[in-house]
């Protein structure tokens, strides 16, 4: 609607300047005339012979003067020779006499030469030798034209707009219905596959630790322990990602410290940088809050910082940074890595894309956890983004 809306306004404009285009073409082919008749539209005149006659297709071509001109056309004409009046005719116009059209024709004397406006007349003023020739042509019945017309076309587009609007919003509810129903089965089936899935790879888990009991513990046991718990938690994370998409949001807000939830839950990652022999950074402005689920935002910064972890290597830094600015807040998660193609960073966020899956196996990725962030980000009505210069360092950055 908005590209249609634009479309017609773009229309409207262009019609209107057309005939705005059309009508100073007419009135000055009307004083050319009067000009080269010695101040006079003869009766009788009628040029719709002369070659330039205006095409009907052609907007841009020049008007036509009929035999019906002179009787629908008002204005005056004042000749002087030097600095003496020799004429002055206002038969041609009942609302100026001879007084008020030598008043006119004083405010544009000694000006240069050429078309003007003046109150509701359009003039042209020429001058040959040491006569000239002011011919002040009465306008405003086209100005009353224009006007109507732009009322008219402004009206019927809105309007237009208006219906094709209820249209639009009455026929889409049938044509999108499919799409919402095949979403909402979508959802569904992660959902009930989850929870089926839970069963199964509970009571493998279980078979696997009875095996170990039984004949001791093996790499055959321990592997299938282990992707057993790899599942469960991509089976958690899908099930949690597809909750966060929900379109109606009904989660609890309140109103908390987002300075101290940042610094508690990133604080939880000090022991696995000092294992990994990573330096953690904090850069965060006191006293900052947020009115938002807490919950939900410290399992960003969990998320991120987890990730920051993963894909940091050996001897990297890592910084956490809050501040304020205008009046939004920002948190970035800033990290040094392994090059990063600033082109593949806005996959970051697709579900399941891994930038390193090699790295991804060795940590345990899915490709799952910067889409549940960008999810919870969306419910806030923020934006998150990752900046890569092709330096080896990446900043997720959040804006809430």
């Amino acid at each position: 609607m908005f590209a249609l809306g634009s479309l017609m306004l773009v229309q409207t404009m262009t019609v209107n300047a057309i005939s705005i285009y059309q009508k100073d073409v007419k009135m000055k082919e009307i004083l050319q005339v009067i000009t080269a008749n010695n101040g006079v539209l003869p009766k009788g005149y009628d040029d719709t012979s002369r070659e330039h006659a205006q095409d009907i297709f052609n907007p841009f071509g020049q008007f036509e003067i009929t035999l019906e001109t002179p009787y629908s056309t008002r204005y005056f004409v004042v000749e002087l020779t030097g600095n003496v009046v020799t004429k002055v005719s206002t038969e041609n116009i009942a609302a100026v006499d001879n007084r008020k059209a030598l008043e006119y024709a004083a405010q544009i004397y000694g000006t240069e030469p050429g078309y003007g406006t003046l109150d509701s007349y359009r003039y042209l003023y020429t001058k040959n030798g040491d006569r000239s020739m002011m011919v002040f042509l009465y306008f405003q019945n086209e100005v009353k034209e224009i006007a109507t017309l732009f009322s008219i076309s402004v009206t019927v587009s809105a309007v237009t707009l208006l219906v094709l609007l209820a249209i639009i919003y009455l026929l889409s509810k049938n044509a999108m219905k499919p799409v919402a129903e095949s979403i909402k089965k979508q959802k569904q089936f992660i959902t009930d596959a989850g929870h089926e899935l839970k069963t199964p790879l509970t009571i493998i888990s279980a078979d696997a630790e009875v095996l170990e009991m039984c004949h001791g513990e093996n790499e055959w046991t321990a592997s299938i322990k282990n992707q057993t718990s790899r599942m469960n938690v991509l089976v958690k994370n899908l099930v949690e990602l597809t909750k966060l998409n929900e379109a109606q949001d009904t989660s609890e807000r309140t109103n908390f410290s987002l300075s101290d939830a940042v610094i508690e839950t990133a604080s939880d990652f000090e022991s696995r940088a000092k294992i990994n022999g990573q330096s953690l950074i904090f850069s965060v402005s006191p006293s900052i809050r947020y009115f938002g689920n807490e919950a939900e935002i410290r399992q960003l910064v969990s998320i991120l910082c987890d990730n920051a972890i993963k894909y940091t290597d050996k001897g990297g830094t890592i910084k956490i940074s809050l501040y304020r600015s205008g009046t939004s807040t920002y948190l970035d998660i800033f990290n040094t890595t392994e090059y990063v193609n600033p082109s593949s960073v806005s996959r970051l966020f697709d579900r399941f894309y891994r930038g390193d899956s090699s790295r991804s196996r060795e940590t345990g990725g899915y490709g799952i956890g910067l889409s549940i962030a960008k999810a919870i980000v969306d419910r806030h009505k923020g934006k998150i983004k990752a900046i890569a210069n092709g330096t080896k360092e990446i900043t997720f950055r959040v804006t809430l």
